[in-house]
């Protein structure tokens, strides 16, 4: 995907497709191109629905519905509406053209049945023909755990919501729960491909001697501990494979450090590296965030995102760290972790987290972490209603791998969960043609360049919208073209029509080119098709320059060629490159534009429009200074908490982007903004503190570059920094660093708060507010609507967020907008309430109906330890109209029955004309007072019994 194409006119969404009524994909499409066929999509959708459709095209190839789906409606939680089929992505091996994947539905096939009757087979089918492999499906349920026999799997009670992966002939899913309900126990199983193998691995993530244990499958004593990771499928890099867990129930470590090689029963909050060898499973190492206890206490999943192993050819240190895996979950923190040695449970400085990093985001993120192994390295995250951020690789002065944040996008993203792990694509692997993906279940289909730019901002790239995106999705890519689904039961293919009337070099590559010279590079083009004239031709950065007196005049007959030069000039270009100015920033590195080439085509339905990467590495004679980010803001601190006493740590990147070694001369901080103009500004030195250099209040770095230090061209230093405070405030230093190659700074930010206190309420009858968490709408009137909001309100002195929120969705007891009103990842400031209204919606019913009871809770919590899973308890009484007469209770004497054609010879023999005022409670009484056990109107004014 080159970027000047993704930008350009002649890119837009080619086909959709739109299916069954409330289809939808959780799984993600999977291009795949068969040995001497043409390039297909296969899809698996939550209705047991696997499909095949050309990838040019959309045309259908293949359509089957393997087994009916599970109903939503038989578990209770909402979070995925209707159906539950297929929602792991499957796996494909281009070996044998077979499609992998776990479908769940009902015992034998059926259409319903219940918890206890749901189960999960294992499919294989032929990607051709859509037919199932000879031996398969495998049913999983009644298998035991290898690690705890006493633990078997009931497919009701679960979910496999992460892709699959395929190792040495097996295939490995992953198992969640839904909403936490019954008794589960998360699960890594593992299939044959072979026929007639089945189920050659099984292991429990919360086994014995730790975890609770019951037979009850509706009690919640399984141990928990699911995977699901927003979809992400299990890492692996050979032999093992990297999972990572939610809440739990065991906590077998208590609050006792202990080495991850040690064996550990209760994986609850874990990233865990299992060894996976001919099927089999075991635990190999592990890595436990020293508040665990405190995360599940407040919903703070781990587990909502998974491992991203990065590329080590490019991500390493040079004190050993060989392989690098990243994590971040619902409590807003990377954790930045050596491969192989992940850390174990508080085996670090003060009884803290044995880790490389640990990066502070703003918010919850699901789904985890992109990167991008070019230009240097980089790494993306998309936190709940906040920008995508992005981060660069450097090394620390001791060789070890430390990340930077060197910039983020202008927009939000979607201020609600569902948001998909950022994925990375590059032209050829070329530098300068990344794109970061992201998709948003608001925004739609989003995409950026992969290089901040000097501003530290992730140029947006124009795309046409898609609307709102399924949750936890990521594109699929084929030759040019990229797939997604929405949440309407529709299949979206974008790209850049095929039919182009020319065939130009692309992307037209500079090389390097030393600032204050020129380079010239011939673009060679080839009409596809005849061409009436070449219109000419358009540049986007100025110091590329083409003349369009230089193209072909007149028309082209269908395979003519010609050519034109392209001049990068950085004749007049100087490094002006200061922080604030309002010119241009221009800085050595490597620089894209894209050149369009217009046309007016000899035949129809091809592009006028034709674009082309232009691409090349600026350079410095001279040492050229480079720090970024041009901001580092911590976010806050919540004082006496236990992240309090180790602080919020960072870094930024001090670099020589020049060809001329460069020398560090010295270091000062302000806290005045360096564009006052109200007088000169004040600095201060930097001095040594027993945290190491104080560089601001607040702010420390333990590894400051002494003056003097040389950072040799085209390398860099990544200084870690570390913002602290005891006591409230909003804290801010500009750093300066100056050197033989300019001087810059960075401005650093942080503030210390005290601790989100939640507050949760129901709106009484009155109208008023209590903590009861009971709300009793009493009595309601059949056909009739009453509503009543709960809030949760933060009375505390730090933003609070809902960490978990499962609202009620039945027919006549719901919220009004479930996936809206107190949603997973929402923000509440302090001093603020969050609102949600819920109704009951009472059907409407015939008289003399008994009275029916209608029940549910919405499920909260927040990040608040003190606030605990709260379940807000919902009842009504829902009463038809009695007529007639009744009991002391106020209910009738006579039930409502139906409506019956009394024919010949009639049934209710005796008639009373009761006149035109005559009414069902009327015709009641006259015959309760006669002694009769049945009555019935007809024809208005007849009573008959």
């Amino acid at each position: 995907m080159q970027p000047s194409i993704v930008g350009s006119t002649s890119f837009g969404i080619l086909w959709t497709k739109t299916y069954l009524p409330k289809e939808r994909w959780y799984a993600k499409p999977l291009v795949y191109t068969p040995p001497g066929r043409k390039q297909l999509v296969f899809t698996a959708s939550n209705q047991n629905w696997i499909r095949t459709v050309d990838a040019v095209t959309g045309a259908p190839i293949n359509a089957r519905q393997i087994q009916p789906p599970f109903l939503q409606s038989d578990l209770g939680c909402p979070d995925m509406p209707d159906f539950i089929g297929i929602v792991g992505t499957p796996v494909i091996d281009p070996n044998t053209d077979t499609a992998y994947f776990f479908a769940k539905g009902y015992l034998n096939n059926a259409a319903s049945g219940g918890v206890a009757k749901g189960t999960y087979k294992f499919y294989a089918v032929n990607v051709l023909d859509l037919t199932d492999r000879p031996g398969f499906p495998v049913l999983i349920d009644g298998h035991n755990a290898d690690n705890d026999p006493a633990r078997y799997f009931i497919g009701g009670t679960v979910l496999q919501r992460p892709s699959l992966t395929l190792i040495d002939g097996n295939v490995y899913g992953t198992f969640g729960g839904h909403c936490d309900l019954f008794n589960y126990t998360g699960m890594v199983t593992a299939v044959s491909t072979q026929p007639g193998v089945g189920v050659t691995g099984m292991f429990a993530m919360e086994a014995a001697p730790g975890a609770p244990f019951t037979t009850d499958i509706m009690e919640q004593k399984g141990g928990k501990a699911g995977i699901w990771m927003s979809g992400m499928a299990p890492a692996t890099d050979g032999a093992r494979i990297f999972v990572v867990t939610g809440n739990g129930q065991g906590h077998e470590n208590k609050d006792t450090p202990a080495s991850g090689r040690t064996p550990l029963s209760t994986l609850d909050e874990v990233v865990a590296n299992l060894g996976v060898g001919g099927g089999k499973i075991s635990l190999q190492d592990y890595f436990q965030p020293y508040e665990y206890i405190g995360m599940d206490a407040a919903d703070r999943d781990l587990g909502s995102g998974g491992v991203a192993l990065l590329d080590p050819s490019v991500f390493k240190g040079t004190n050993g760290v060989r392989r690098i895996a990243i994590t971040i979950g619902k409590n807003g923190k990377a954790y930045i972790m050596n491969a192989d040695n992940l850390g174990g449970f508080k085996m670090g400085l003060g009884a803290t987290d044995n880790i490389l990093q640990t990066i502070i985001c703003p918010n919850a993120v699901f789904g985890g972490a992109g990167s991008y192994p070019l230009e240097g390295g980089f790494i993306y995250f998309t936190p709940v209603g906040f920008p995508t951020l992005a981060y660069k690789l450097g090394l620390a002065q001791k060789g070890s791998p430390l990340f930077s944040k060197v910039g983020q996008s202008i927009d939000n993203s979607a201020g609600r969960v569902g948001v998909g792990v950022p994925t990375v694509t590059s032209y050829k692997g070329q530098p300068g043609t990344g794109i970061v993906w992201v998709t948003d279940v608001d925004g739609g289909l989003k995409a950026y360049k992969a290089v901040p730019d000097a501003s530290g901002n992730l140029i947006k790239i124009n795309i046409p919208p898609t609307g709102g995106l399924n949750k936890f999705q990521r594109p699929a890519f084929g030759d040019g073209r990229l797939y997604v689904t929405d949440g309407n039961a529709k299949v979206i293919c974008m790209g850049s029509p095929v039919s182009i009337p020319l065939n130009c070099t692309g992307p037209v590559d500079f090389g390097d080119v030393t600032i204050g010279t020129t380079k010239t590079v011939q673009v060679q083009c080839t009409a596809l098709i005849p061409i009436t004239k070449i219109n000419g031709l358009t540049i986007q950065n100025p110091t590329f320059q083409a003349s369009n007196a230089s193209l072909l005049q007149g028309s082209l007959a269908k395979g003519a060629t010609f050519s034109f030069p392209v001049v990068w000039n950085l004749t007049q270009t100087s490094i002006r490159d200061e922080n604030g100015a309002s010119f241009s920033s221009i800085s050595p590195g490597v620089k894209t534009s894209s050149l369009t080439i217009s046309t007016t085509n000899g035949v129809a339905q091809y592009s006028n429009q034709l674009p082309i990467t232009l691409q090349g590495n600026e350079v410095s004679d001279a040492a050229f200074l480079s720090l970024s980010p041009p901001e580092v803001d911590f976010g806050g601190i919540v004082v006496g908490s236990p992240g309090a006493a180790t602080g919020l740590d960072s870094a930024f990147i001090i670099a020589n982007i020049g060809s001329s070694p460069l020398r560090i001369l010295g270091y000062a901080y302000t806290g005045t903004d360096m564009d006052d103009d109200d007088g000169a500004l004040t600095f201060s030195n930097v001095t040594q503190t027993q945290g190491g250099s104080k560089i601001g209040d607040g702010f420390t770095s333990s590894a400051l570059p002494a003056v003097g230090s040389i950072v040799a061209a085209g390398q860099s230093l990544t200084v870690p920094i570390n913002f602290n405070s005891a006591k409230v405030g909003n804290f801010q230093s500009v750093f300066t660093v100056w050197t033989n190659g300019g001087s810059k700074y960075t401005l650093l930010t942080g503030s210390a708060t005290t601790a989100p206190i939640g507050k949760l309420e129901v709106e009484t009858s009155e109208g008023g507010w209590d903590g009861s968490g009971i709300m009793d709408f009493g009595t309601v009137s059949a056909g009739t609507t009453k509503t009543r909001r709960i809030r949760v309100c933060n009375v505390g002195g730090s933003p609070l967020t809902v960490t978990k929120s499962k609202p009620p969705l039945q027919t006549e007891l719901l919220a009004q907008n479930p996936f809206a009103d107190l949603h997973e990842g929402q923000s509440i400031a302090q001093s603020e309430c969050a609102y949600a209204s819920i109704d009951i919606a009472a059907a409407p019913l015939a008289p003399n109906n008994p009275p029916h009871d209608v029940l549910d809770v919405w499920i909260l919590n927040t990040d608040d330890q003190t606030f605990g899973v709260q379940e807000v308890q919902i009842r009504a009484t829902i009463v038809s109209r009695q007529l007639g007469s009744t009991y002391d209770n106020g209910t009738a004497m006579y039930s409502y029955l139906g409506c019956y054609l009394d024919t010949n010879p009639r049934q209710l023999q005796k008639q009373y004309n009761l006149g035109i005022a005559n009414e069902n409670g009327i015709c009641q009484k006259t015959c309760q007072d006669l002694g009769y056990r049945f009555a019935g109107t007809e024809y208005k004014v007849q009573c008959c019994k």
